[in-house]
């Protein structure tokens, strides 16, 4: 983890303010970092959108002429270089900036690496949920959820109020995908006397961008393309 003093050091180190010795400590912890070297690279693109955000003005059209007429009526006396007041503030405050916006793009990164890691141990962070909906010839209070988990390519669908068809077909739920032109077979579903039914299924192919899914109405065992009407239908 990178130590608030090394921050301080590498938005010196970006603006050219560390001296000899100081540069040459600063460039041996950043070659033995790479969370270092990461934050450097974060600084400089902060410092050049800082320098890029800055607009820029034309001098006045009259400048020219004034500066060669007093060039041409005086006698330019040497001044004596002096350093501005407080001539620091302003790489203060770009220095300030620019560490705070490396370390907003670190945390950034370490939340999304967290929750990465999170989404990966946790199965449940994975799961989409879709609410499907009833569509005529359905019964008006028929619904169904689906729970899908893409990591495992299956899922769990609950179906309630969705009487038993008749003799000859089945119920068959189907998955749409955005990169299939047709919908995916996701097996036949076949519910109790009460209308309900809870059932884990799996895709007979790979889905990996499921837009929705759909129950629809088919012949006895299911088809390999649906023919039938949709009885239910819903998105995540």
């Amino acid at each position: 983890m990178i130590s608030e003093e090394q921050q301080d050091q590498a938005a010196l180190h970006v603006l050219g303010l560390l001296s000899a010795a100081e540069a040459a400590a600063f460039e041996s912890a950043l070659s033995a970092s790479a969370e270092l070297r990461d934050f450097v690279r974060e600084l400089r693109q902060a410092a050049a959108d800082v320098a890029l955000s800055a607009p820029s003005q034309a001098p006045p059209a009259s400048l020219k002429q004034r500066i060669m007429r007093e060039i041409t009526t005086e006698k330019l006396a040497p001044v004596p270089l002096q350093r501005a007041p407080f001539g620091w503030v302003p790489w203060a405050i770009a220095a300030g900036l620019i560490v705070f916006c490396g370390v907003l793009a670190l945390d950034r990164a370490r939340l999304e690496r967290e929750l990465t890691g999170a989404r990966a141990a946790d199965p449940l962070m994975q799961t989409a949920f879709f609410t499907l909906a009833p569509s005529a010839p359905a019964p008006a209070d028929a619904k169904a959820t689906v729970a899908w988990e893409p990591g495992r390519q299956s899922g769990v669908i609950r179906i309630s109020n969705l009487p038993a068809p008749q003799p000859g077909r089945d119920y068959q739920l189907w998955a749409v995908d955005a990169a299939h032109k047709d919908p995916i077979s996701a097996g036949v579903i076949r519910v109790d006397k009460n209308g309900i039914a809870q059932v884990r299924f799996k895709p007979v192919e790979k889905v990996e961008h499921v837009k929705a899914f759909a129950i629809s109405l088919e012949r006895e065992g299911g088809v390999p393309k649906k023919e039938g009407p949709i009885l239910l239908v819903g998105s995540a």
